[in-house]
């Protein structure tokens, strides 16, 4: 009887192999954390450039608020008026109607607005309204590339440098 006894006093309680399976469990999870931080952090340094810029892309707001044609014109002008009423500079670099890209006429700007370096480069300051004068070609006609007449639709959007667009939609006089 009391080899029985002794035999299983020398083992191991169900308490401390509870324990240790905790520890070694805990202890390969702090190593897999280890190694994870190290593994992602190269990632998270460009991350924080991705959402940095997405927080400035959400942050410009601007709006197309007026379009007036000039029929009497030659070519007719088409005059845009691009207002940025958010919280950060905007850059415009691209201006299409009807799907063709245009290239302002550079001239005298309303507002706070600059032209740097090419007419298709605008920097519009925070509350600024700028005004780009558009060219529309009178004699070449391709099928988005008409003079207009009275009705007819003229679909423009203004992209900036981070990548929003808006977009207006006019009817000529």
């Amino acid at each position: 009887m009391r080899r029985r006894r002794l035999r299983s006093c020398l083992a191991v309680s169900t308490v401390i192999a509870n324990m240790l399976m905790i520890l070694i469990t805990l202890s390969l999870a702090a190593v897999l954390v280890a190694w994870a931080g190290t593994s992602f952090g190269a990632f998270s340094g460009g991350s924080q450039v991705y959402f940095v810029q997405s927080g400035q892309a959400l942050q410009e707001r601007f709006v197309v608020e007026e379009v007036f044609f000039n029929k009497t014109a030659s070519p007719q002008q088409i005059f845009v008026f691009v207002r940025n009423f958010g919280p950060i500079n905007i850059n415009i670099v691209a201006i299409y109607v009807n799907g063709t890209l245009q290239t302002p006429i550079s001239g005298p700007s309303h507002g706070w607005c600059s032209f740097s370096g090419s007419p298709l480069s605008a920097s519009l300051t925070v509350g600024a309204v700028c005004e780009f004068s558009l060219n529309w070609p009178s004699t070449a006609c391709s099928p988005n590339h008409c003079p207009w007449v009275t009705g007819n639709i003229f679909q423009i959007v203004i992209g900036s440098t981070r990548g929003n667009q808006v977009t207006y939609t006019a009817r000529a006089p």
